[in-house]
């Protein structure tokens, strides 16, 4: 595990963990979690001085560990791996002193953020919050017969925004096929090429129509002979 200064883009110190690193989780107070297989290390001030050892190992054999994570204002730090859940005790993990003045300090970021919107809401006067007293209340007067050309004129666009926006389905095999619907609409389409396909396949049927009849005829002459 390398921790690195993004300000001078250079390393400042390594530690060795027994696997790769799962999950990472840094305290309130600076300590630092790392999830490696079934172990759990805790390196105290590994971010001041390189340490030697780390502050606190915990083992959990047979167990996958997934997911570290501190608890804030806790010295608790929570372990989830592919047999459960485990809390460990971390003395000295948590802040010990929180804002008395904060309104929750375990607030979801949800929570965070509706807060923010209503401690904005209650900075505008109640002068600003007011509705559009011209379109509040007002009839509309137009006849009906232009209401019912609105809606339709509305529906058609919408469902031409959905055939446009519909997508051939890709099946692999049936008369249904993707291409073959795309074929059946392009042989109602008369251009240059179909055309010219189509007089070229009708002189081929014509040759052979009259070949079948030469052969007929030769047939009849030789039985009358």
């Amino acid at each position: 595990v390398k921790i690195w200064d993004l300000r001078n883009y250079k390393e400042l110190h390594s530690y060795f963990s027994i696997r790769p690193a799962a999950s990472l989780d840094i305290s309130q107070k600076g300590m630092l979690a790392l999830g490696c297989g079934s172990h759990v290390q805790i390196w105290k001030d590994a971010f001041q001085t390189k340490q030697k050892d780390p502050y606190m190992v915990h083992e959990m054999p047979g167990h996958t560990i997934s997911r570290v994570k501190f608890c804030p204002y806790e010295d608790i730090l929570g372990v989830s791996s592919s047999k459960g859940f485990q809390s460990v005790v971390v003395p000295g993990a948590g802040e010990p002193n929180f804002d008395s003045f904060e309104h929750n300090l375990f607030a979801t970021r949800k929570q965070a953020r509706e807060r923010l919107v209503n401690r904005l809401l209650e900075k505008l006067p109640p002068e600003m919050i007011s509705l559009d007293s011209d379109l509040v209340g007002s009839v509309d007067e137009a006849p009906l017969a232009v209401k019912q050309a609105e809606r339709l004129e509305e529906a058609k666009r919408r469902k031409a925004e959905e055939l446009a926006n519909k997508k051939e389905k890709n099946k692999a095999r049936g008369r249904n096929t993707a291409g073959k619907r795309w074929r059946r609409k392009r042989g109602n389409v008369m251009d240059e090429r179909t055309a010219q396909r189509r007089e070229k396949i009708a002189k081929i049927h014509n040759a052979r129509k009259l070949a079948r009849e030469d052969s007929k005829r030769k047939e009849k002459g030789m039985a009358k002979d």
